[in-house]
């Protein structure tokens, strides 16, 4: 097993110069994907973390967390990895979480490590509205247990992560984290789920979009219900890829 990490950043450069030093000590080589930025992230880091040996690779135009993510991948898989820990670049997940994942991972290799929000704090709103979305990955997944499917820091492995992302049409925004996991467990990768503190810092700049993001969510969960009713012989099975 062969482990790299990979950050999507997209208007979160001013966390990376906490979170870098803390990801760089695990040894592992950190993959920073940004994501059409105004000013480029290898400049910012240039400027305000000197020293770091994180590698930058810069999507020209924002495209969503999605393709910042497959991107990562990409070059993950360049450097010879087989799993791939991707962690937000906004400061809310706990990276002291990223020992235990990366010892999940060696136990599950073929599973998808996700982590499971215990909160410091969070918004009314978003509290409420994750509730909506764990129904629908609920009846998607065909499991009656809690499953958080947008929480920031997961382990990938690699191979059938960017099969999904090559053949399906992986929404490319808000509803990537929840539409690659369901994919991943149809697919046949197991879930596995470990506690991960989270917290909304105060002044967090916020890449969510009230009608786009909720709109591509409704239209996600649409997809998915409708595929899962129309192939659902290779989805029972955890046969569909």
């Amino acid at each position: 097993m062969r482990m790299a990490i990979v950050v999507p950043c997209y208007r979160h450069a001013g966390s990376l110069p906490d979170l870098l030093p803390v990801l760089e000590r695990y040894g592992l080589p950190v993959i920073i994907a940004d994501d059409g930025n105004e000013e480029p992230v290898a400049e910012a880091l240039a400027r305000d973390c000197p020293g770091t040996r994180a590698q930058v690779i810069r999507l020209e135009q924002n495209s969503g967390k999605g393709a910042a993510v497959h991107a990562g991948f990409l070059r993950a898989r360049e450097l010879g990895c087989t799993h791939a820990l991707q962690i937000d670049a906004d400061g809310q997940q706990d990276p002291g979480a990223v020992p235990r994942m990366l010892e999940l991972a060696r136990s599950h290799p073929g599973d998808l490590i996700a982590g499971s929000p215990v909160y410091r704090n969070v918004p009314p709103g978003r509290f409420l509205a994750r509730y909506i979305t764990h129904f629908w990955v609920a009846l998607e997944l065909g499991r009656c247990s809690l499953v958080d499917s947008m929480c920031g820091i997961r382990v990938y492995p690699l191979d059938p992560a960017c099969r999904i992302l090559e053949r399906r049409p992986v929404g490319r925004h808000m509803g990537f984290d929840t539409e690659i996991m369901i994919r991943m467990y149809w697919a046949g990768c197991g879930i596995v789920q470990c506690p991960v503190a989270v917290s909304y810092p105060a002044g967090g700049i916020s890449n969510f979009r009230m009608f786009r993001d909720n709109l591509e969510l409704s239209w996600c969960h649409a997809r998915l219900c409708t595929e899962k009713i129309l192939h659902y012989p290779a989805v029972r099975g955890r046969r569909y890829l």
